[in-house]
């Protein structure tokens, strides 16, 4: 069975460089210890910008400010009951000050990361880089990335 799902996500940024989560899915082996963008799912009656605040606090215990919409991406994940498509809505925000504390039922690790390490990251959740250069950085002329 196909479904669709909709996410809010935040590329997090303080002193120059961005938050990456590992996500937790032990059941789900193609997200399961992979490098996310904190964020989830949007519940009914929810806005995407009240969904990312409360996800990234629950997540990190962080608070976020002026969240920018930078666009959606659509991701394509084959399941083993059919294909799941999700919508992704991403913001580019700013963290307060404040330690991440994570929570460990969802994510086990973080890094603060520029965009070239995060572009060249390993075990990067699927479709991550392909969002940030459409949505991030064609729009950002300051990044320059350059292919080896």
């Amino acid at each position: 069975m196909n479904k669709q799902l909709i996410v809010s996500v935040g590329l997090i940024e303080r002193d120059s460089k961005f938050l990456l989560t590992r996500r937790v899915s032990p059941l789900h082996p193609q997200w399961h210890h992979r490098w996310e963008l904190p964020g989830g799912k949007i519940y009914p009656e929810e806005t995407p910008e009240t969904a990312l605040r409360r996800e990234v606090f629950e997540e990190t215990n962080l608070k976020i400010e002026k969240l920018r919409l930078l666009g959606i991406y659509t991701q394509y994940w084959k399941m083993p009951t059919g294909t799941q498509q999700t919508f992704i809505v991403l913001y580019h925000c700013f963290a307060f000050p404040g330690e991440v504390i994570l929570n460990p039922e969802e994510n086990d690790a973080f890094s603060w990361e520029n965009m070239e390490e995060i572009m060249q990251k390993k075990n990067l959740l699927d479709g991550i880089s392909d969002m940030l250069k459409n949505l991030f950085l064609k729009n950002n002329e300051m990044w320059v990335l350059t292919k080896k």
